[in-house]
């Protein structure tokens, strides 16, 4: 029996006197025991050593187990049965003097479990089993195995980096803070004590880095082979080492900068970070700016929302403190308006003063310097032409008596620019006035907030006192009341509130023009009387006369002007009413009083008698030239009577209305027009609303009079009219004669002013157009009934003959598949199986033509190959290849009839990461020329309806004789 094997002894006590002696005595007692069975001695060990216990078990089979575990890695061991019965598990002995230094380097080192201990033997009784070949063997220091583990173990944390002792074997300070450094790089170890295994993983971890053989196996199945790499790629966030290794060769460090990078458009990370730090999102944008010369997305954004198109423009512009190039060029326009003033001042006085000065000394050179200022001038450059202005200057400072001169013009100038500055006051002051009383008059005005804003910029302007100012701000208000037809209700209001104004004088404009027969009606006559003229000019916008001296508007707009005229909604609705007849469906009444332009842009012009005699010869000269020269005569087809007459007729309703709901005479629907209002047309109608068409879309037209604009119709109860009218909502209100006639008492309860509008929709006339409406319906849901009828018989004779049409269709698909079925399957089957080895990843299949002619399917489908090969990266994997015949044939090629034949590919695929599965559908056809060993003119194409237009394409284009679908 071996010395290795397990053996339990018994031995009586011996003593040892020495430790030699002792270890001797021990075995030689062991190898008795094994023939005579007597107990082996436990006795102490040298006073010297201590015993180093590393495991207790109360079964001997158990301990001795465990002292076999412990042998690959601490070499021998004993089993020794101790006074308590149970049995010690001893790794050998340890030098007392070292012991316990020994015992903590181990513990660290984890080569024994932390609760091992050391022993004198004074409680050991009897070694009942040893591993031990020899008395030195007890020395655990000495060990080849131990030394063996401990020079593994030195080895490991060296290649890691963790240790720079020796390898030898020996346990010290600088192993044991290995062995902490490895465990704070490599995280704690899963094991208690160094085993085998254990001590092959760690070696293993030293070769390839990895933690652990799952971090090891993970690192493979994303295609890593070193743990730095991997590790690396890990705290990035890469999902694999191609990616990581796309993402390191162009410098990217995580997978967020490199998936956003990429879908910026970055080439590089160099580029990547550039942007990031400029705030660029793409790699686009940041070439722009590059090019441009702008380092942040800021400067740049700045640069596009400028205006500019020139970056280095726009550089200057910011250093002068502009944002953008319309302050900025709008400052340079006043700077060089600022230096051409003073350039033309200068060479004014210059030429002043030479003229009275013809012998100045040096005036070749003054001379030079003024033609170098001019041309400065149209430079558009201010530096520059300050530059020539500065030069001009210094030549004529030597003249005798320039100065002087030039003070004297200064001081002319600045009182000249006084007396400007005042009367330019005065004006606007008086505008001030005039748009604050239109302001008091119009406070529910939609122009109104434009109007306040400009009277608060004016107010501010005057107080400044700069003519410039004072100049731009006659410039905008003349633009605000233009734009806003403000002129004529200013006017008006003038002309309220100022006294009444005394007849001409004798003096005006009729005494001194000499009255003809062409300018008379306009002359002669009272003052208020109007005289309606039209213009005969060959450029009149629409008015035209034919050869039968017939008027007519030939675009079908009137366009008007008036003097003295106030252009109130009546007017344009008489206006409206009497030109009608003379084709002018729309009114282009001006809320501005005529003026010169007036005479050849307009088709008619209303000129008050009295206001024209005392208009300005800016205004009167023209128009009597006009009338001399004919251009202008006088529209006797509409005397202004006549528009009077409409104007007084609608007052008339309107009183003959509230008058007829106040006795209930009246019965139907009418319209009431509160004094404030906005909006929407109110109309309270119960039930019939299309009946009221007829009404509403005149009273429509009559607010646009007013508005400009037809409002919208809102159909609400009598009360929401109510409400809506005291809230100023409702510019007018349709009802019934008893609702007009409540809602018009409880508005004058109310304190709220409103009037009837000249319209009446009588009750029988609403009630015949409900009857027809009633019959026109009737005839259309009979018609309508009709119209069904007959859909439906021809639906069912149209299925009728499309089921004979597909019973006959079917016969002869099912005769021609018998009859070719063979032929076609033989074709399926090549292609079929070709597909699915391209699909499935297979083996290459070479197609054979009826003759044997080799194309690989790839080749003969490039596209279909090319979106195989997309599957794998986009994580799909092609479960199931079907293919079915589409079409079968013989078909036309160069003049020669081959067999030709259709497939439909379906190819399901699944994405286990996205846990869903789909179908891919493709049509496929091509012409089998056996003769020479070839396919021609392959096609393939997706399914659906495009698909199948281009393979019936193909099969038309090939003279296709399908001999597997029957042609219909």
């Amino acid at each position: 029996m071996s010395m290795a094997t397990t053996v339990l002894l018994s031995a009586s006590p011996v003593v040892a006197q020495t430790f030699g002696d002792y270890a001797a005595g021990v075995l030689q007692e062991m190898v008795k025991a094994q023939s005579s069975e007597r107990r082996a001695p436990a006795a102490k060990p040298r006073s010297d050593t201590l015993w180093l216990v590393i495991a207790s078990r109360e079964d001997p089979q158990e301990a001795v187990a465990l002292g076999e575990a412990y042998g690959p890695t601490l070499g021998p061991t004993l089993v020794i049965q101790s006074r308590n019965g149970r049995y010690a598990v001893a790794a050998g002995t340890l030098a007392r003097d070292k012991a316990k230094a020994n015992l903590k380097a181990l513990k660290e080192l984890r080569l024994i479990p932390e609760d091992s201990f050391l022993s004198g033997g004074e409680n050991l009784d009897r070694v009942v089993w040893h591993s031990l070949d020899g008395p030195s063997a007890l020395d655990l220091m000495a060990r080849p195995a131990y030394r063996q583990s401990v020079r593994r173990l030195q080895a490991a944390f060296s290649r890691l980096g963790v240790y720079e002792g020796p390898v030898d074997g020996l346990i010290g300070p600088s192993t044991g803070k290995a062995f902490e450094r490895f465990a704070e790089q490599f995280g704690a170890p899963s094991f208690e004590v160094f085993d085998a295994d254990a001590l092959a993983a760690v070696e293993a971890t030293a070769q390839d880095g990895f933690r652990n053989d799952a971090e090891r196996s993970l690192a493979a199945a994303r295609g890593f082979q070193d743990a730095a790499a991997f590790t690396e790629a890990q705290s990035g966030g890469f999902p694999s080492a191609s990616a990581f290794s796309e993402a390191r060769a162009l410098g990217f460090r995580t997978m967020r900068d490199f998936d956003q990078a990429r879908s910026g458009g970055f080439r590089s990370s160099d580029d990547y970070i550039r942007a990031k730090a400029g705030g660029f999102a793409s790699a686009a944008s940041l070439d722009a700016a590059s090019r441009a010369g702008f380092e942040t997305a800021e400067d740049y954004k700045a640069f596009q929302a400028s205006g500019f198109s020139d970056a280095e423009a726009f550089r200057t512009a910011r250093r002068a403190g502009f944002a953008d190039r319309a302050a900025f060029e709008k400052a340079e326009a006043d700077r060089l308006k600022r230096a051409q003033r003073e350039a033309r001042t200068l060479i004014s006085d210059a030429d002043a003063f030479l003229r009275l000065n013809p012998q100045t000394p040096g005036l070749l050179a003054i001379a030079s310097e003024v033609a170098t200022v001019n041309g400065a001038m149209g430079s558009g450059a201010p530096d520059t032409l300050a530059a020539a202005t500065l030069r001009l200057r210094g030549a004529l400072a030597p003249a005798p008596g320039f100065a002087a001169f030039e003070e004297a013009r200064r001081t002319e100038r600045v009182a000249e620019e006084v007396r400007r500055v005042a009367a330019l006051r005065a004006e606007l002051t008086e505008r001030q006035r005039d748009l604050s009383n239109w302001v008091a008059a119009n406070l529910t005005s939609d122009a109104l907030p434009e109007i306040v804003a400009e009277l608060t910029l004016l107010e501010s302007d005057l107080k400044g006192g700069d003519g410039e100012i004072l100049t731009q701000a006659r410039e905008r208000l003349a633009s605000l009341i233009a734009r806003r037809g403000l002129a004529a209700p200013i006017a008006l209001l003038a002309a309220r509130a100022a006294p009444s104004t005394p007849a001409p004088p004798a003096g005006g404009v009729g005494a001194a023009v000499a009255v003809t027969p062409a300018n008379a009606p306009l002359l002669e006559g009272a003052p208020d009387d109007v005289v309606v003229l039209y213009n005969a000019g060959p450029r009149a916008p629409s008015l035209t006369r034919n050869l039968m001296g017939a008027f007519a508007f030939t675009t079908g707009k009137a366009s008007l002007c008036t003097l003295a005229v106030p252009a109130q909604p009546a007017l344009h609705r008489a206006l409206a009413g009497e030109l009608a007849r003379f084709g002018a469906s729309r009114i282009d009444l001006s809320p501005n009083a005529c003026g010169p332009l007036d005479i050849a842009a307009r088709d008619l012009l209303l000129v008050r008698r009295g206001d024209f005699l005392t208009s300005p010869p800016s205004l009167a000269a023209p128009v009597l030239e006009a009338l001399e020269a004919g251009a202008l005569r006088v529209f006797t087809e509409m005397p202004y009577a006549v528009l009077l007459r409409r104007e007084a007729a609608e007052t008339t309703l309107a009183a003959a209305i509230e008058a007829d709901l106040g006795t209930g005479a009246r019965n139907g629907f009418g319209a009431l027009v509160p004094a404030k209002g906005g909006g929407a047309l109110c109309a309270v109608v119960p039930d019939e609303r299309e009946a009221h068409d007829a009404m509403l879309e005149p009273l429509g037209r009559f607010v646009a009079n007013e508005t400009g604009a037809v409002p919208p119709v809102r159909f609400v109860s009598a009360d929401e009219a109510f409400q809506a009218v005291r809230q100023e909502d409702c510019r007018l209100v349709y009802a019934s004669a008893d609702v007009l006639k409540t809602m018009s008492e409880a508005l004058k309860r109310d304190g709220l002013a409103a009037s009837f509008a000249p319209f009446w929709y009588e009750r029988t006339t609403l009630d015949a157009a409900i009857a027809e409406r009633e019959t026109a319906r009737k005839a259309e849901l009979a018609a309508a009934e009709a119209r069904r009828l007959q859909a439906t018989t021809e639906r069912e004779d149209a299925e009728r003959l499309a089921r004979n049409e597909a019973s006959t269709l079917g016969a002869k698909e099912a005769e021609l598949r018998q009859r070719y079925g063979v032929e076609a399957a033989a074709l399926l089957n090549t292609y079929s199986e070709a597909l699915k080895a391209l699909v499935l990843d297979h083996p290459p299949v070479i197609l054979a033509g009826r003759d044997g002619a080799q194309s690989v399917i790839g080749d003969l489908f490039p596209a279909f190959r090319r979106w195989q090969t997309t599957l794998a990266p986009e994580d799909w994997q092609p479960i199931a290849v079907k293919v079915d015949i589409a079409d079968y044939g013989l078909a036309q090629w160069r003049e020669r009839q081959m067999e030709a034949i259709a497939l439909e590919t379906k190819v399901q695929i699944v994405s286990r990461e996205r846990g869903e599965y789909r179908e891919a559908c493709f049509l496929m056809a091509m012409i089998v020329d056996g003769e020479f060993q070839m396919h021609r003119d392959p096609l393939e194409t997706p399914c659906g309806d495009e698909g199948k237009a281009k393979l019936a394409a193909w099969s038309l284009g090939h003279h296709l004789e399908s001999r597997w679908v029957a042609a219909r």
